[in-house]
C-alpha cells in the first residue's frame, strides 16, 4: 500500500509519541511495584477502585512531584547532584553503580512497605539485588533474557553429547587400545649392515591409548567403524531435539518475561530529507495502512528514531581530551581542584557538553541526521505479529533496493511503501542489543568494512598459521631425527626427554596463544567491522575466533606430522602432539576462568585506584566503570566450546583419551563459568536466539569431523579408505546440509502460550526500553522513566493506604490519610 505523507500532525500528538501523563496514571493504578511478580488480589482489588478516586490521588502525587523538583541527576539517598564528569569522583555512588549492575535479582518489593526504589542516576537500574545461588537453575538468568540461558543448556548438551559418544564408542576404543599390544612388539631394522629389532612405537602411555596399539587387530578396527557409525546417528538424533530445546526455552523465558522487543518492530528504508514530523507520520502510516486483512485497529505507542551520531561521537571524543588536559592541570597546580586555569577548563567542559545536549535535542527536534531506522512499538503482541506477518520481505528485494538507492520496482498495492520504497519491517532487537553507535552505518559502508576485515582476518591468521607452523615442523623434524638416532640405537634418555619437553611447550604455547592472543586479535578485528547488533557482532566473533582455533591446534599438526614428515606413532609426532594438546586444552580453559586473571588484575587496580581517593583524578563515570565487574561476552564461550567438540570429533577415533578430557574439561568449564556470570561479571546486553541458533548449525560439523577423520586415520595407517568410511562421510555431508531447523521444528512443535498484555502494562517492568538506550534521547527517557516510577511507588502506596483505611475505619478520607 502506498502512502502519502500527511499535511500536519493532529492535535493530540503526544498520546501517540508516549504514554501521556494523565494516560499513565490511568493505568497505574491497576499495578503493583512489579507487574510481572504483583500479588493478584492486590491487583483485583485496586482495579475496583473508583475512577474519580484514582484520578484525585494521581492528580494530587503529580502536583507534589512537580513541587519536588525530582531531577535525573539527584541522588536518591543523598541528594546530590550527579555528573558523570564529576572530579574528583563520589566513590560510594561508583560502587552503587557497581551493584546496580551485579548479575542479581531486583529485591522483591511489599507494596505495603516499599515507599521508595534507589535507582543509579547514571543508568536507571535498581541498586537493592538478590544473588542468585550458585546451585540455581540457568533459567535464574532468564531476567537477562534468553540468549544466557541457552547458553548454559548448549553446555548442557555438548557434555550428554561426549558422554554419549564415550558410551556408544569410545569405552570399547579405549579399552581394546589398552589391552592391544602392536607398540610392543618388535620390528627388524637393518641399520648400518646390521638386523636390530626396535619396538613398533615409542614407548608412551599416550600410544598405549591410541590407535596405535591396536594396529595389528583388524576386528577390534571394524568394530570401531560400526560403533561410530552408529554413534553419530545417535548424536543427529541429539542434535535435532537439542534444537527443540532451545527453542522451548527460549518460549518459556518469553512466556514469563516481557522484554520491549514483544511489542517493537524495526522499519528500514524510510525515505530520507522529506522535511516532515517523521515519528507522526510513522504512526499515523502504520495505524492505517500497515495491517489491511484484519478489522482489529493497531495503536502505535511509541516511535523511537535512529540517527547518524558520528558528529555527537567526535563532539565526545574533543570532551574525553578536554577532561584529560583538566587533568593535567589538576596535576600541575597540586591538586588544587579550584584553581582558575581548572576553573576555567570546567567552563570549556560545561560549554562544550550543553552543545552535545543542544544537539542531541536538535536532532530529536528537527529530525536532523534521521538515518531512516525506526522502533515502532505496538499496544500488544498480536498488533505487532500482525504487522511482520502482512509485511514480509525477501533478500533478494532488498538487494534490489540497495542496487536502486532505496527504490523498488513493482511494487504492489499490498506493498508498505513510501515514496517507492518499500519499507523493510522486521521483529526488533532487544533494546541493549542494539549497537546504537553502528545501527545508522550505511549498507555500502558496512560491506566494505566487512570485506576489510576478512581480507584483515584471513592475512594474520596465516602469518600465524605459517609461524606456528614453521615452530611445529622444526620441532618435528627434531623428532624425526631423533627417531632416526632411536632406530640406530643412538638415542639415549636425557635426548628423549628434551623432546617430549619440547614438544610439550610447544603444545602449551599453542593453546595460551589461542587463548589470549587471538582472542585479542578477532576481537579487534570484528570491532571494525560496524556490525550493528550485539548478537551479529558474537556470531562474526564465534565464527572467525572458532576457525582460527581450530586451525592452530588441530589442522597445523595434521599438515607437519601427517601430510609432511608422517611422523604419526613416533617420538613428537601426531598422536602424542595432539594427545598433549587434549589434555592441556581440557586443563587450561577451566583453570583459567577460575583463577580469573582478567577479575584479579582489575580489583588489583581497583584496589590501588581507590587507595589514591581524590588524588585518583577519576570522572565520576570513569569510577563507575572502575567498580564494575569485568563485561561477560558470550562469543568467547562458544568459541571455546566450538573448536574443542570440533577437536574431539576431528581426532576422536585415533585418540579416545580425547573424548574423555573433553567431557570432564567441559564439565568443569560449566560451573565454573556459572560462578562467574553470578559473581565475577557485568552483564550490559542481551543475547536473542539467533547466536544459539547459529552455533548449533556450527556444531553439528561435529558429524562432517567425525566422517573426515575416521578416514584420514584409516589412510594413515593403512593407505586405504573403507566403503564405511565413504558412506559415513557422503551421510555426513548431506545431514549439514539439510534445513535442520525446520526438520526439528516440524517433528519437535513448540506452542507459544504467552498471555498478552497491553504495552501500558507491560513496559513497567521493562529494564530498559528504545528510547533510554538511544543515545540522543537517552538523556530525557531516563530522567522521564525515573520520575514515573517515583509517581508509580507513591500511587501505589496511596491506594493502599486508601484500602487499609477503608477497611480500618470504613469510611474513605479526602486527600487526608490517618486518624481523624
Amino acid at each position: 500500500m502506498k502512502y502519502n505523507s500527511q499535511a500536519q500532525p493532529p492535535s493530540n500528538f503526544q498520546h501517540f509519541m508516549g504514554v501521556a501523563p494523565n494516560q499513565f496514571n490511568s493505568n497505574a493504578k491497576s499495578q503493583t511495584l512489579n507487574p510481572q511478580q504483583q500479588n493478584q488480589f492486590d491487583q483485583s482489588r485496586v482495579s475496583k477502585l473508583p475512577a474519580s478516586k484514582v484520578e484525585e490521588i494521581n492528580q494530587h502525587q503529580s502536583h507534589e512531584v512537580n513541587h519536588s523538583q525530582i531531577d535525573l541527576h539527584q541522588h536518591s539517598s543523598k541528594g546530590q547532584h550527579y555528573h558523570p564528569l564529576t572530579m574528583p569522583c563520589n566513590w560510594d555512588l561508583a560502587r552503587k553503580h557497581a551493584q546496580s549492575r551485579r548479575t542479581a535479582l531486583e529485591k522483591k518489593k511489599d507494596i505495603n512497605k516499599t515507599t521508595n526504589i534507589e535507582t543509579c542516576p547514571c543508568c536507571g537500574f535498581e541498586v537493592e539485588r538478590d544473588d542468585i545461588p550458585y546451585c540455581s537453575n540457568p533459567m535464574a538468568l532468564s531476567f537477562l533474557g534468553s540468549g544466557f540461558t541457552l547458553f548454559y543448556n548448549y553446555l548442557k548438551y555438548c557434555i550428554i553429547i561426549l558422554f554419549i559418544t564415550l558410551v556408544t564408542k569410545q569405552i570399547y576404543n579405549l579399552y581394546t587400545s589398552y589391552e592391544g599390544s602392536y607398540c610392543s612388539h618388535l620390528k627388524r631394522e637393518k641399520i648400518e649392515g646390521h638386523i636390530v629389532e626396535l619396538p613398533n612405537c615409542s614407548e608412551s602411555l599416550f600410544l598405549k591409548l591410541s590407535l596405535a596399539n591396536k594396529l595389528d587387530n583388524r576386528q577390534a578396527l571394524e568394530h570401531v567403524q560400526i560403533l561410530n557409525f552408529i554413534n553419530l546417528f545417535i548424536v543427529m538424533m541429539v542434535l535435532i531435539y537439542f534444537r527443540k530445546s532451545q527453542r522451548q526455552i527460549d518460549t518459556t523465558i518469553d512466556e514469563e518475561l516481557l522484554t520491549p522487543a514483544d511489542y517493537t518492530v524495526c522499519v528500514k528504508n524510510i525515505p530520507l530529507g522529506l522535511g516532515l514530523n517523521y515519528k507522526w507520520e510513522l504512526q499515523h502510516m502504520f495505524e492505517t495502512c500497515a495491517v489491511i486483512s484484519d478489522t482489529k485497529s493497531i495503536v502505535v505507542k511509541k516511535v523511537v528514531l535512529v540517527y547518524d551520531i558520528e558528529e555527537i561521537i567526535e563532539m565526545e571524543k574533543q570532551l574525553d581530551e578536554l577532561v584529560d588536559r583538566k587533568k593535567d592541570l589538576i596535576k600541575e597546580y597540586d591538586y588544587n581542584f579550584n584553581h582558575p586555569k581548572v576553573l576555567e577548563m570546567d567552563s570549556k567542559i560545561k560549554e562544550l557538553e550543553h552543545k552535545i545536549h543542544e544537539t542531541e535535542k536538535e536532532y530529536e527536534r528537527e529530525n536532523k541526521k534521521f538515518a531512516g531506522i525506526a522502533f515502532i512499538s505496538f499496544d500488544d503482541e498480536n498488533m505487532k505479529n500482525l504487522v511482520l506477518q502482512e509485511n514480509q520481505h525477501t533478500q533478494f528485494e532488498r538487494m534490489k533496493s540497495y542496487w536502486n538507492k532505496g527504490k523498488l520496482e513493482g511494487l504492489s498495492e499490498n506493498d508498505l511503501s513510501w515514496h517507492d520504497q518499500k519499507l523493510f519491517i522486521e521483529q526488533a532487537p532487544e533494546p541493549n542489543e542494539v549497537d546504537w553507535e553502528f545501527i545508522h552505518v550505511k549498507t555500502e559502508e558496512k560491506i566494505s568494512k566487512r570485506m576489510k576485515a576478512w581480507i584483515i582476518y584471513i592475512l594474520v591468521e596465516s602469518a600465524a598459521f605459517y609461524s606456528i607452523y614453521l615452530i611445529s615442523h622444526k620441532v618435528a623434524k627434531y623428532g624425526d631425527e631423533a627417531r632416526e638416532e632411536e632406530i640406530k640405537g643412538k638415542l639415549d634418555h636425557n635426548t628423549m626427554l628434551k623432546i617430549n619437553i619440547l614438544s610439550f611447550i610447544i603444545s602449551l604455547s599453542i593453546v595460551l596463544f589461542n587463548k589470549f592472543a587471538v582472542a585479542k586479535i578477532v576481537h579487534y578485528i570484528v570491532d571494525d567491522e560496524k556490525i550493528s547488533s550485539k548478537t551479529k557482532f558474537q556470531i562474526s566473533f564465534v565464527y572467525k575466533y572458532a576457525l582460527a582455533l581450530f586451525l592452530n591446534a588441530a589442522i597445523i599438526s595434521f599438515l607437519v606430522d601427517i601430510v609432511i614428515l608422517k611422523n604419526v606413532e613416533g617420538a613428537g609426532g601426531f598422536l602424542q602432539n595432539e594427545s598433549q594438546i587434549f589434555i592441556l586444552n581440557a586443563i587450561l580453559p577451566p583453570f583459567i576462568w577460575c583463577i580469573d586473571p582478567w577479575s584479579l588484575c582489575k580489583n588489583i587496580w581497583r584496589w590501588y585506584i581507590v587507595r589514591k581517593g581524590d588524588k585518583a583524578l577519576l570522572t565520576q563515570q570513569e569510577a563507575n566503570t572502575l567498580m564494575e565487574e569485568p563485561d561477560y561476552l558470550s562469543a568467547k564461550r562458544y568459541s571455546d566450546i566450538m573448536k574443542t567438540m570440533w577437536f574431539t570429533f576431528l581426532y576422536g577415533t585415533a585418540i579416545p583419551l580425547g573424548t574423555v578430557c573433553s567431557a570432564f574439561g567441559i564439565l568443569i568449564y560449566y560451573y565454573v563459568d556459572y560462578y562467574n556470570i553470578l559473581r565475577r561479571r557485568t552483564v550490559k546486553e542481551s543475547i536473542s536466539i539467533q547466536l544459539s541458533t547459529e552455533m548449533i548449525e556450527m556444531l553439528e560439523y561435529i558429524i562432517v569431523w567425525s566422517a573426515f577423520g575416521e578416514m584420514i586415520m584409516t589412510y594413515a595407517f593403512f593407505k586405504e579408505i573403507s566403503q564405511i568410511d565413504v558412506l559415513l562421510m557422503v551421510i555426513a555431508i548431506v545431514y549439514a546440509s539439510l534445513p535442520m531447523e525446520d526438520i526439528s521444528e516440524y517433528l519437535f512443535p513448540v506452542v507459544n502460550n504467552e498471555e498478552i498484555k497491553p504495552y501500558d502494562e507491560g513496559c513497567l517492568g521493562f529494564d530498559t526500553d528504545y528510547d533510554r538506550e538511544n543515545p540522543v534521547t537517552r538523556h530525557k527517557a531516563i530522567e522521564e522513566w525515573n520520575d514515573k516510577q517515583k509517581l508509580l511507588i507513591d500511587s501505589n502506596y496511596k491506594i493502599q493506604k486508601y484500602y487499609q483505611q477503608q477497611d480500618q475505619f470504613g469510611y474513605n478520607n479526602d486527600g487526608h490519610y490517618g486518624r481523624r
